[in-house]
């Protein structure tokens, strides 16, 4: 698979810079890469001048926090205008909510003994659960972000903040005023059973979404197809993206994504931007 539509940077929770990302991606043989970072687009401009050096697409991305019926849900919009102040407008607003949550986690970390977590806000414009996660590890309070998010901040911990993210017809809107195109992110880690997917995914529909995450990292041939399926009945196309925040043991590079399955209608179908040179 010579494309990857979801990957992440240090714009917002991810781990290599956008050059890097760029780098890696060239490198293992990706030749259209959307950079996705949560509920920003400051990264996009960047990769795009990296890739000047690579036989490589550059797509402009984001991946969008949006609620659905008590879950946090999240949209990637792809070929996205980077200029459209009605994406511009949203995205700010996603941007309040979080450094008002970030407040709050620091708030709650501090009345717990564990002291600095603000210094956080200013690091990091796009203040995410994760960024927390790291800076517990780093700081010895977890032996990882798997066990800080499990001692601090999953739902039910002490440092556990809600939030109440634009429902998915607003944030679809956001993504459709910049001409891009909405695709439902990871499908799988919803824990929603295949009933209320079902319901996820007609409320995405009525809501304009245009695709779903068919393959992603992780997924074996039978979850492929069976989103494949979900793609199909639904009259969605379908997209590829690995979700690629870091170089992991089980996830080294970005890219490295299976193919679509026969009869898939891919996101990239009829946007030439979004297409390798050579038209695939």
């Amino acid at each position: 698979m010579y494309y990857d539509l979801h990957t992440h940077t240090v714009c917002s929770d991810g781990r290599l810079t956008p050059e890097a990302l760029v780098a890696a991606a060239a490198a293992a043989g990706v030749r259209v890469l959307a950079v996705t970072d949560h509920d920003t687009i400051v990264g996009v401009e960047a990769a795009r001048a990296a890739a000047g050096g690579h036989d490589m697409t550059v797509v402009a991305g984001v991946e969008v926090s949006a609620m659905w019926e008590g879950h946090t849900i999240h949209v990637v919009g792809l070929d996205v205008c980077l200029d459209d102040a009605v994406l511009k407008g949203g995205l700010g607003t996603l941007h309040g909510i979080r450094a008002d949550r970030g407040r709050a986690i620091a708030e709650r970390l501090t009345a717990l003994g564990v002291c600095g977590a603000e210094g956080l806000l200013e690091r990091h414009p796009v203040i995410g659960r994760g960024h927390f996660a790291q800076w517990l590890t780093d700081t010895g309070h977890a032996r990882s972000r798997t066990q800080a998010f499990k001692l601090f901040l999953e739902r039910g911990r002490a440092a556990y903040v809600g939030v109440e993210w634009p429902p998915i017809g607003e944030v679809v809107g956001w993504l459709h005023a910049a001409g891009g195109c909405a695709v439902l992110a990871h499908p799988t880690r919803y824990t929603l059973s295949g009933g209320r997917l079902r319901q996820l995914l007609s409320t995405f529909v009525a809501a304009g979404g245009d695709a779903l995450e068919v393959v992603s990292a992780g997924l074996d041939a039978g979850e492929i197809g069976r989103l494949a399926r979900l793609a199909a009945q639904f009259g969605l196309r379908a997209s590829a993206g690995s979700d690629f925040h870091d170089a992991l043991p089980w996830r080294k590079t970005p890219g490295g994504l299976a193919d679509l399955p026969a009869g898939c209608v891919a996101v990239w179908h009829d946007r030439p931007r979004m297409q390798r040179a050579d038209g695939i």
